[in-house]
């Protein structure tokens, strides 16, 4: 690879952003919170959908974004994020009537140049970056919008502005929430952040969960609850998920789920009017998946309550070749609504109230209020605009593979244009020991010689073990794997590209080509945007035949030798079996 492109090639990396980064913010412990008021409900009629206006009508959307929340040991950062993928274009979708009326600035610097025709911002950015978020001004109407600028962070008789609003792309140690939990509501005259106690109009006096409700007022309680849901605005790329978990009060004093029985969490696809489309998993959680539930308090709501988390997890297993038994990460698509719907309330034992958030003017034009599923085949929601308070323990999984319109070199006047066919597509000589880029065999300026794959985390994690691999099933015996350079991926901020080399074997006497299509896999078998086109010989594009694998989950669990000892890290060229199969190590 030729220096002067190296160095292109590392400061495009550098500058992917488009904004500039901040330092994160200090964590902060969660705290006890008071209840709200008792919140009515309303019977849902109709298709569910979030309301369209704000009092002013100057604000932007975050279509497919989720909400940096708590980590699982209860800990919280004091900045508002929107977990947004990396490597993806993100919309910061201007809504005001006259969009061109309206500048854009980030960090106090106009970019409105940089807006879209139609009066949006589009950003891109690498991995585990924190960047300013835009801030849109109308020249008609006083002040702006920026996400959040009300996310006030909460303390009892005082609070601080939190004036500092970031994107923050990956944060590996944090759940993700349907909304922005750093807004802010006012009780007695203190302000608190927005997380909400399960107090409600249920016989129990939950919010979501166990109980009936009296829809009337009337001492009649006409419906029964088995479980309610929570809708999501399609992602921008594929998630995988590992755990979900919900923040919960039970008026058990054994927890909120009694031995021998379970409860379902469902993630579902959605069709564009709301209705299911597809099932895409299945969690699970018992009494042993329940925590904290030793906390509690005698005198809430004139009963004693305690209060904790339930933790589901996909009843998909998978089990080592010791017996060793392990819930899968499920995946969820990128471009379809999805619904995450909780049952079981109604089992014998069973009392879950489930905590609210408290959504946002602008967040209630495009999130969904939670709603509360009924029995008799009803659906209830609230007054109040609020969202079920949902941990989503998971990361967005973006497998990069570029093809055209990467690097500076394609803007070079001497470059092979005619003949370049995508830095995807790589020529492996006919005795397997060379690979160049198709087309460009022979060109020294510009032959790299491999793929290059961005990925959400490091492609090998601290054991040396692949988090990215290709399903053996699906390689043609010809292709024995591969190499891969992470030289120019920067593992400390996550940025940067791999360099993929295909492994392949001489070909045979007799023949003079053969090609391949090869996926790149991660987590929850989530396949790269894009695949590999490998052609060696004399074979050419024409005859390339595209295999897309069904979802096949690849994991990195359980590492053995041929001996069927647990082994740490395969060093260079060792035989190892990782999920029943053997490999052959080859880190570069």
């Amino acid at each position: 690879m030729k220096k002067s492109l190296l160095v292109a090639f590392a400061l495009a990396c550098a500058v992917a952003g488009n904004a500039q980064s901040v330092s994160k913010g200090a964590m902060v412990h969660r705290s006890d919170l008071p209840d709200m008021p008792r919140q009515k409900m309303v019977m849902a009629n109709g298709p569910r959908r979030a309301k369209k206006s704000v009092d002013n009508g100057l604000y932007y959307t975050i279509p497919g974004a989720l909400y940096g929340g708590w980590t699982v040991d209860g800990m919280g950062y004091a900045y508002s994020m929107a977990m947004v993928p990396p490597f993806v274009d993100v919309t910061f979708a201007n809504q005001a009537t006259d969009k061109f009326a309206c500048s854009w600035f980030i960090n106090g610097n106009d970019i409105t140049e940089y807006a879209e025709e139609n009066g949006d911002y589009v950003g891109n950015y690498s991995p585990d970056g924190w960047y300013y978020t835009p801030a849109l001004q109308h020249r008609k109407i006083e002040g702006g919008y920026q996400y959040n600028e009300d996310n006030y962070w909460a303390k009892t008789g005082q609070y601080d502005v939190n004036d500092i609003s970031v994107s923050c792309t990956y944060s590996p140690e944090l759940m993700m929430t349907p909304v922005d939990n750093h807004g802010h509501r006012t009780s007695n005259g203190n302000v608190y952040r927005n997380s909400l106690a399960g107090y409600g109009f249920l016989s129990t006096s939950y919010l979501f969960g166990t109980g009936q409700v009296d829809l009337e007022d009337d001492g009649v309680w006409d419906y029964t609850a088995y479980g309610f849901e929570q809708t999501y605005n399609p992602l921008l790329a594929p998630m995988y998920v590992d755990e979900i978990h919900i923040n919960a009060v039970t008026m058990n004093n054994y927890g909120p789920i009694p031995a021998g029985k379970s409860v379902k969490a469902y993630i579902i696809a959605l069709d564009e009017e709301g209705a299911a489309s597809e099932l895409l998993a299945t969690f699970e959680a018992t009494a042993s998946d329940t925590l904290d539930f030793q906390d509690k308090d005698d005198d809430w709501q004139g009963q004693t309550a305690y209060f904790g988390s339930i933790v589901y997890r996909n009843t998909e297993t998978f089990t080592d070749i010791f017996g060793n038994q392990t819930s899968l990460p499920a995946a969820i698509p990128a471009g379809v609504p999805f619904r995450i719907q909780f049952e079981g309330m109604d089992e014998e034992g069973v009392s879950i109230g489930a905590y609210a958030l408290w959504k946002s003017e602008v967040e209630d034009t495009y999130i969904d209020n939670g709603y509360l599923l009924m029995k008799e085949g009803r659906a209830f929601t609230f007054q109040s605009p609020l969202a079920a308070s949902i941990d989503i323990l998971g990361q967005y999984e973006v497998i990069d593979v570029q093809t055209k319109d990467f690097l500076s070199a394609e803007s070079q006047d001497d470059f092979p244009a005619a003949d370049f066919q995508g830095w995807n597509v790589l020529r492996v000589s006919a005795d397997g020991q060379s690979v160049s880029t198709a087309g460009l065999v022979g060109n020294e300026n510009y032959d790299m010689g491999c793929a290059f794959v961005g990925t959400s985390v490091p492609w090998f994690d601290e054991e040396g073990l692949p988090n990215y691999d290709v399903d053996e099933e699906l390689l043609p015996e010809w292709v024995e794997g591969l190499q891969v350079d992470t030289t120019y991926y920067n593992s400390d901020v996550l940025s940067g590209y791999n360099l993929v080399i295909p492994v392949c074997k001489p070909l045979p006497e007799g023949v003079t080509g053969r090609s391949c299509t090869l996926d790149i896999f991660g987590n929850a078998g989530i396949a790269g945007n894009n695949q590999i086109i490998i052609l060696q010989g004399d074979a050419n594009l024409d005859g390339i035949v595209e295999v897309k694998a069904d979802k096949k989950v690849i994991h990195k669990r359980g590492l053995y030798n041929l001996n069927g000892q647990s082994i740490s890290t395969p060093v260079d060229g060792q035989l190892y079996i990782r999920d029943g199969k053997k490999y052959l190590n080859r880190k570069k």
